[in-house]
């Protein structure tokens, strides 16, 4: 097979690694009942397994600032994919060759996660890489993970209801063929690094010096807290609030917020360049505001639920709008700077949930009160917004200024090219 010249290929297998990213991260959790009911696993066990699935990947995200510019960008993509895919196959495999089923399931999940977290790390700056892609790009990406979580629910619940919930593993090994495929056929697209689009990147400690780099990570680690704050515990109220059996609440709930997440991120990826992003921020973080107060507030579980599913609209423009402003201001930040802003996001996914769980156990109102806590997030998100708005024409001086410094640089190595021929 020859390589591919055409980028829209790249472009198309990042987005279908955002897919595959979904597919890891969510596939178990969906199996827990699978896992109790087999080899009866503990709830605490079981809620382990995602611990282990984010600690792994906020590991990858602080080691991948360094490795990944060494190993490239090609290499370190389909390493990913090779990852998930064993970690899958074990998934399937492990648990009945080991005599502990337990220490198989960790054992694949930290495979999968592993995998996971070079995708996230790596898909963002191959897009951000492409020539010419054009404003939305990030946030046409990351809309794919939306619907990468909704394909993962309907084929699980499918599946479950042909074949039965006792062969939960073919399932597994079956769907482990799309990283396989995905991981073979990246090898033929083209791929470019951002030094080569945008010159040498900044050191982590030039990096560490760009005080902006500090705003942009406030705002992505909100970003992550009001999107999973809310996406962790929508199926809980619409099972207990509402008494929906789980696979109307997890259609209800769930579904509606990740659908509405990623038609907002795509909408946003289609006509983006119509947009103002350091506008829309304030907004989105207005309208996330207002989401989480009507979830609380109202008395109707009805009228809390469809809130609960709005804010997917209110927050899928935060993450990706984040890192869409902070590579267009931080022109030179590489691989380092979607590594640590990926670090942040995380470090957001797992202080949000774990703010309206802590919350919720103290609160005599329960989740209400979990999720009332949970707004700090977004309010934090819209200051940040707000002083990043005001800072827009000193940081385009800051740009400017980079752009200036490239130019002079590739001036002085032609100059030096000529003299020396």
């Amino acid at each position: 097979m020859k390589k591919l010249k055409n980028y829209n290929a790249t472009f198309a297998s990042c987005c279908l690694s955002s897919v595959i990213q979904a597919l890891g991260i969510n596939l178990t959790p969906l199996l827990f009942v699978s896992f109790q009911n087999e080899f009866s696993i503990s709830l605490t066990k079981l809620t382990f397994l995602i611990t282990i699935t984010f600690t792994v990947q906020l590991l990858m995200d602080a080691l991948s600032a360094k490795f990944i510019d060494k190993i490239g960008y090609r290499t370190a993509m389909i390493s990913a994919h090779a990852f998930i895919v064993v970690g899958m196959l074990a998934m399937g495999i492990l648990p009945y060759a080991l005599p502990s089923a337990y220490a198989g399931l960790v054992i694949a999940t930290i495979v999968v996660a592993i995998g996971c977290g070079i995708l996230e790390v790596v898909s963002t700056p191959i897009v951000e890489a492409i020539p010419d892609m054009g404003q939305g790009k990030i946030s046409l990406l990351h809309s794919c993970y939306c619907f990468g979580y909704v394909f993962t629910v309907l084929a699980s619940v499918i599946y479950v209801k042909l074949f039965g919930r006792e062969n939960w593993r073919y399932l597994i090994m079956f769907l482990a063929i799309v990283p396989l495929f995905n991981g073979i056929f990246f090898a033929f697209v083209p791929c470019s690094s951002l030094d080569e689009q945008k010159g040498k990147s900044y050191s982590l400690k030039e990096l560490f010096c760009n005080k902006y780099l500090y705003l942009f990570g406030i705002l992505i680690i909100c970003a992550g807290a009001s999107e999973q704050a809310m996406s962790q515990w929508i199926s809980y109220f619409a099972e207990k609030g509402l008494g929906l059996d789980k696979t109307t609440g997890d259609t209800v709930g769930p579904l509606s917020f990740a659908l509405l997440m990623g038609l907002g991120r795509l909408f946003y990826g289609l006509f983006g360049t119509k947009i103002s992003i350091k506008k829309t921020l304030p907004v989105a973080g207005i309208l996330c505001i207002a989401t989480f107060t009507v979830a609380v507030v109202s008395s109707n579980d009805i009228i809390s639920l469809i809130a609960c599913a709005a804010t997917g609209l209110a927050v899928s423009i935060m993450w990706p709008g984040t890192l869409d402003i902070a590579a267009k201001n931080i022109i030179r930040g590489g691989t380092a700077l979607f590594a640590l802003l990926a670090l942040g996001g995380d470090i957001g996914c797992t202080v949000g949930p774990a703010t309206v769980g802590f919350v919720s156990s103290l609160s005599p109102f329960e989740l209400k009160g979990g999720l009332g806590a949970a707004i700090v997030f977004p309010v934090i998100f819209f200051i940040a917004s707000i002083i990043l708005f005001k800072a827009d024409k000193s940081h385009d001086y800051q740009r400017l200024l980079d752009e200036y410094k490239k130019e002079n640089e590739l001036s002085s190595q032609t100059a030096i090219s000529e003299k020396n021929v």
